[in-house]
């Protein structure tokens, strides 16, 4: 009787185990993700925008005098290549060749940006993301909001300390 119960008892804490780590392997990204790359808010933004307001304004300075209306950096890629979409051509690679845009780029995503784009008028930086969904910092080159009802991707849309810029989620 008391061998039964000793397996009966391994039995059941082998399956809550390996129960467990089957949570973590599998729902574990969305949980770990959840912790490690928590929500940011607009006050949070603001402060974020705060202090990373002069790398951003090097890397909407530059965007913002491209002659290319869609830009992409995303993080996994060289902070020296940009893609760009021209039409007919498809995507293109160009390199950036100011230095200190692509130290900017850098410094922007070791402090957690994960894709600098430029649409039209509008430059954004995502600062955070999970399933779906993103919020960041959006610069409007002409320095009016977007219209959400052209845009309707944004959730959220409201201003922040400076002139043209906004606190963003999309969706």
């Amino acid at each position: 009787m008391k061998k039964r119960r000793i397996i009966i008892i391994t039995t059941s804490l082998v399956g809550v185990v390996i129960l467990y780590l089957g949570m973590i392997f599998i729902g574990g990204g969305i949980i770990s993700g959840a912790l490690f790359n928590p929500r940011i808010n607009q006050e949070q933004m603001e402060r974020i925008f705060v202090d990373d307001y002069d790398l951003l304004r090097i890397v909407v300075d530059y965007l913002a005098d491209s002659e290319y209306m869609s830009v992409y950096f995303f993080s996994e890629r060289d902070a020296g290549l940009m893609s760009v979409r021209s039409s007919g051509l498809g995507v293109q690679h160009i390199s950036v060749n100011d230095e200190d845009v692509v130290n900017a780029i850098k410094s922007l995503r070791e402090r957690g940006y994960g894709h600098i784009s430029k649409n039209d008028n509008l430059i954004s930086f995502l600062r955070w993301s999970m399933v779906g969904r993103g919020r960041g910092i959006l610069y409007s080159i002409d320095n009016t909001p977007p219209d959400t009802s052209i845009f309707t991707f944004f959730t959220i849309l409201e201003p922040l300390s400076r002139n043209g810029w906004f606190f963003y989620e999309e969706n």
